[in-house]
């Protein structure tokens, strides 16, 4: 092909022609489906840590969340008790139990709790002892679950205990035995 055919100066022109309409193209497809892409969940949370922006949550969407949760938990919790209202020491390896680091008989307590069926629970503490034998029950248990891990409590040698908001205070734990504070409730020996 010499460069003064007419295939030579047709292939010029569209390889001139082709070049922009091609890239034109691409600009268009990619502004064009931006926004479906976005509504795509894992596209949307690369998006958020590549660009360093944070992802915008609404309050209702937030608090819908939260509600979701609680009711969750609820629903997890009234499953453990009876028809008659008692809830089985087995119902009460359900329940995320905390036991303090610094407390001298953690052995037997970990020994007792293994006794009724618990598999596991988490340590906390900060750097001193908790002053009393106090155990800290979530508020949004059934008082039937309260009743029995108040009983366990004692047979522990706890001498009071009170109701806190787990979720308020962010805690994971359903029941914390060993916890700082006084007690608001003694407990009957």
């Amino acid at each position: 092909m010499n460069t003064g055919s007419w295939e030579f100066k047709t292939l010029t022109i569209a390889a001139i022609v082709n070049v922009p309409l091609f890239l034109i193209a691409v600009f268009i497809l990619q502004t064009r489906f931006r926004p479906e892409l976005q509504e795509d969940r894992y596209y949307s949370t690369y998006l958020g840590n590549k660009t360093n922006q944070p992802i915008i949550i609404n309050k209702e969407d937030a608090q819908l969340d939260n509600l979701i949760h609680r009711i969750a938990e609820l629903e997890k919790k009234l499953s453990n008790i009876d028809k008659d209202g008692d809830v089985p020491n087995n119902r009460l390896i359900d329940l995320v139990i905390g036991v303090n680091k610094h407390l001298p008989d953690i052995d037997q307590l970990s020994k007792k709790l293994a006794k009724i069926g618990l598999l596991d629970y988490t340590l906390f503490g900060g750097k001193e002892p908790p002053k009393g034998r106090n155990v800290s029950i979530s508020k949004y248990l059934p008082k039937p679950t309260i009743r029995k891990i108040v009983k366990l409590a004692r047979e522990l040698n706890f001498t009071t205990y009170n109701l806190y908001d787990n979720n308020e205070e962010n805690a994971v734990e359903d029941v914390l035995i060993g916890s700082y504070g006084d007690g608001d409730h003694i407990i009957a020996l």
